[in-house]
């Protein structure tokens, strides 16, 4: 019978005795940052926007551990465009507060003026009889904090 061996690596010790784990994962994953991030920049956005779209995908460099967050925000409503303005330049200087996580990096990648169908009359622009949003893609990175 063979046995299956596994480096250890020492973990802080605990009332006295020194615990051991299996080397393969040193530390215990953090809680995914995502839905945190998504509402927190809804929040800041304010009541006129909406979230079109959010994905996240695992991101790593030689040092840290993270993710990086798609988000698309809707900004419609009579003055979207100054809204989505006012937000888009705030955001690289946003206080974010995730616990285990820091925003590193928080930027528009890219900014699209729609005009739709309008759906009914409150949403409707009276010269064109169209409703206008504004759509922002934001890129967002975030570490893990050790």
């Amino acid at each position: 019978m063979s046995r299956q061996h596994h480096d250890r690596v020492s973990v802080p010790a605990t009332k006295g005795r020194q615990r051991v784990r299996a080397r393969e994962w040193p530390r215990l994953p953090r809680r995914d940052p995502h839905i945190r991030v998504t509402a927190q920049v809804l929040e800041m956005a304010g009541s006129s926007a909406s979230v079109a779209e959010a994905v996240c995908r695992p991101w790593a460099s030689a040092t840290f551990l993270g993710a990086r967050h798609r988000i698309s925000v809707r900004f419609s409503g009579p003055d979207h465009a100054c809204e989505a303005e006012a937000f888009a330049n705030s955001l690289p200087e946003a206080e974010f507060s995730i616990p285990g996580h820091i925003v590193a990096d928080a930027c528009v990648d890219a900014w699209e003026g729609r005009e739709l169908a309008a759906t009914n009359d409150a949403d409707t622009d009276a010269a064109c009889g169209r409703r206008a949003e504004t759509l922002l893609h934001l890129s967002i990175l975030t570490v893990e904090d050790w």
